[in-house]
């Protein structure tokens, strides 16, 4: 391949290896003697416990284990954790956070929550003896809308908790937000839902655990996106061991999105190993993983928007109830609390209050998925701004434009607390019009209307905090044959790091990319990382590689000066040589390599090795923002919705790969288009019984759901992180959900259509253009 570099659109180096059938995920780690687990789930929403019989179960053949939340809790095993961000003025301590162990005991609260745990010789053993299992349920009331949970009478998540009110946080300047409302010549109102959705990524969970009774050191087989995290769990948190006695491996993995991380079934499948003395290897199934993987979103807004005689923004106040599920995901507060600056956006609304409710509910737990909370906020926003226009008659470009935030602003403080450092967002805004075609646009509406189809054009804005403040760390170590072994603490899990470090560490050493081995997902193989989330590896971990890549250039030139008699400060570096400045005096990497592997000629003080240990820690967040505009037609008979056009505009700084960047807006707009259009998880809201347990009634977008994706690249540089980079994973989630809407709504605006709620499903599409006709006859 030779020497690739920083910017250059290089293909995705491991992509050939996966193709091949190469790879190798959990699911591929088949074990000497290996054993399988199954689970138990619930069937019921919320019941009572009375008995659980397992002597059938546990005489059938092959079975040898069947465990139940009265063998979890007689061992004293730990329960999942919740993880607590940094957020000023927050009383973790005010948090109603129930205890969630690996199985439930005497009471289950919602379906698909773990019964029991069957190990055997086979999976069809396992799974034939949880049949024999006897479980004796006294069905209870369930509810399952966070806002019907908070009423009088509603049946109660847990008994201790009023209300099902797990907490309220209030974020702003209530007195200045008031302030502005009073001053405001015209004040509107929206609520908008963003329903619950799936991860569903193409690889399921699954865990394979291997105890060694000899050493008492277990290796944990598991995807999830933060390896070092899941070792500190499964020790101290959990089996209450050293962290040294637990090595996890997190391998290939076939997305997570951010759903990918604790859960009871992969401690289960330690436990088992650990009492078994031998291997338990244990994978979800698809219909399991969306009854209990955690789910995404599920919020309800209640926003307003104060704006004075000519449209400008004075002051936002929102109010958030976000549905829980049963139980706190290990990252509850992180889709709830954290990530609400996206509710400022790219403007200057100078006054924001948000009131943020959490709620139990008896549903799967909710957690962060794709943006977090970021796409979440973005929508709120943006479609508020659509009706804004609406109902003020100001039109909604216009309404935007003087708004915007300038660079000339930067560094801009917001009322919710980030401090933006750089962008341009009104040049994100106009080049995404101009690449749409805009001023055209009623001529392409007409077009349509001729053709029995309403056509719609919708733009949406975002920033959002990327990278959080946080350390990231590399190692690189050469071997004897002048190979680059590097060591990410991050975890890929399909973006593409492979070849953004390959591209860092070959550009900056000089040195071919396939000589270059990059390691992730092995708590063996390095000290410390922190993986992957919040798009934070093209910028903490490609720095950290950065910096890790200077520090063996500083050592190799200290060993060149010695070779070649000079001083180190007379020793530059470039293009893989170091030479003596003004001569023709140089040595190779190459050389440097051979000298340090046989142990001649190095200077006193230096070992024989050529390795370094780096760390980067960031002091602030990144700030990466976009606009996207998308042009859609609805069918006036069937109510169906086609996108014909979708353009995004992108600002993610200094781009380390091209390729990776749009492979990373592609996939985030089709995820938010996805659930705009048909994704949506469904609860039956008298039994709790889940409505959409397999993809025969989850619908799942494909790529002939959608257009041709036209993208721009508008970066301005940070200067938060070495490489100028931002967080690319997100925006394009953000940007979509509200887009799409808002095109969608334009659509049937001629009918006095001003919201509909996602996911805008053909049926729901034809149904409200029905009742729009027949009013307006009427």
């Amino acid at each position: 391949m030779g020497i690739v570099s920083i910017g250059q659109p290089v293909p995705r180096h491991e992509d050939p290896i996966l193709l091949r059938g190469e790879g190798r995920y959990t699911g591929d780690v088949t074990l000497p003697n290996q054993a399988y687990g199954y689970v138990l789930r619930s069937p019921h929403a919320h019941a009572q416990i009375n008995s659980i019989t397992t002597s059938a179960a546990i005489a059938a053949p092959g079975v040898l284990a069947v465990l139940t939340g009265q063998d979890y809790r007689a061992e004293n095993l730990g329960k999942l954790p919740l993880v607590v961000p940094p957020i000023p003025n927050f009383d973790v301590g005010s948090v109603y956070h129930p205890t969630r162990l690996a199985l439930a005991n005497e009471v289950v609260n919602f379906v698909g929550e773990e019964v029991a745990f069957v190990v055997a010789e086979t999976l069809d053993q396992a799974k034939d003896a949880a049949e024999m299992i006897e479980v004796d349920y006294q069905i209870l009331p369930a509810v399952v809308d966070a806002e019907v949970a908070m009423e009088d009478g509603a049946p109660q998540v847990w008994p201790d908790c009023p209300d099902n009110l797990s907490f309220k946080q209030e974020m702003g300047d209530r007195e200045a937000t008031e302030a502005a409302f009073t001053a405001a010549k015209y004040i509107v109102k929206l609520r908008s839902i963003v329903n619950r959705s799936s991860a569903n990524t193409i690889e399921a969970r699954g865990t394979n655990a291997n105890y060694d009774p000899a050493s008492g050191h277990c290796t944990v087989y598991v995807g999830t996106q933060g390896a070092f995290g899941m070792r500190k769990t499964l020790a101290e948190l959990i089996f209450n061991d050293t962290e040294n006695n637990f090595r996890v491996i997190t391998g290939n993995m076939g997305g997570s999105f951010g759903m990918k991380g604790v859960y009871a079934e992969t401690l289960l499948t330690v436990w088992a190993s650990r009492k078994l003395h031998r291997p338990v290897k244990w994978e979800n199934e698809r219909t399991d993983s969306i009854l209990s993987d955690y789910h995404g979103r599920d919020k309800i807004s209640d926003a307003e928007l104060a704006l004075d005689e000519k449209g400008k923004f004075l002051g936002l106040r929102v109010t958030t109830i976000a549905n829980l599920g049963t139980y706190l995901s290990p990252l509850a507060l992180m889709h709830t609390i954290l990530s609400n600056g996206g509710l400022v956006g790219v403007y200057t609304t100078p006054a924001v209050h948000l009131t943020i409710k959490g709620v139990f509910t008896h549903t799967g737990s909710t957690n962060p998925y794709r943006g977090s909370n970021r796409p979440d906020v973005a929508y709120v926003l943006e479609r508020l701004i659509d009706v804004a226009s609406a109902e003020t008659g100001i039109d909604r470009f216009e309404l935007r434009r003087q708004n915007f935030i300038s660079p000339g602003d930067m560094p801009y403080k917001t009322p919710l607390g980030p401090t933006y450092d750089c962008g341009d967002f009104e040049r994100n805004f106009e080049d995404a019009l101009k690449l749409i075609g805009h001023q055209n646009f009623e001529e392409r509406r007409q077009s349509a209307k001729a053709r029995g189809k309403y056509r719609g054009l919708g733009v949406a804005n975002n920033v959002e905090n990327a990278a959080g403040a946080g350390t990231e760390f590399a190692d690189i170590l050469f071997d004897a044959n002048g190979n680059v072994n590097v060591y990410a603490g991050t975890t890929e899990h399909g973006q593409g790091h492979p070849t953004m470090y390959r591209q860092v560490v070959s550009q900056l050493l000089g040195i071919d990319a396939n000589k270059i081995v990059i390691h992730e997902g092995d708590t063996d193989k390095m000290e410390q990382g922190n993986g992957t989330g919040g798009s934070r590896v093209s910028s903490l971990g490609t720095s950290a590689a950065r910096i890790a890549s200077e520090a063996i250039i500083e050592k190799g030139r200290h060993i060149a000066a010695h070779l070649l008699e000079a001083g180190s400060s007379d020793i530059e570096f470039s293009n893989g040589s170091f030479e003596v400045a003004g001569t023709d005096r140089s040595v190779s990497w190459e050389r440097i390599v051979g000298v340090v592997f046989s142990g001649d000629q190095l200077p006193d003080g230096i070992k024989p090795d050529l390795s370094v240990n780096a760390h980067f820690e960031a002091a602030a967040p990144n700030f990466p923002s976009g606009c996207h505009a998308c042009e859609v037609e609805v069918d006036v008979d069937t109510g169906k919705v086609d996108i014909i056009r979708y353009v995004g505009v992108s600002d993610v700084g200094n781009v380390i790969n091209p390729l990776l960047l749009n492979g990373q807006i592609y996939g985030g707009i089709g995820q938010g288009a996805g659930q705009v259009l048909m994704e949506g998880i469904l609860y039956d809201p008298e039994t709790g019984q889940m409505q959409t347990g397999s993809f025969l009634d989850y619908a799942m977008p494909r790529a002939s759901d959608f257009c041709p994706f036209e993208l721009a690249d508008n970066p301005t540089v940070t200067k938060v992180n070495p490489m100028g980079s931002k967080g690319a994973g997100e925006v394009g989630t953000a940007c979509a959900m509200p887009a799409v809407v808002n095109a969608v709504v334009d659509a049937l605006s001629p009918l006095g259509i001003k919201h509909l709620d996602m996911p805008v499903t053909s049926q729901k599409t034809w149904a409200v253009i029905k009742n729009a006709i027949t009013e307006l006859k009427g």
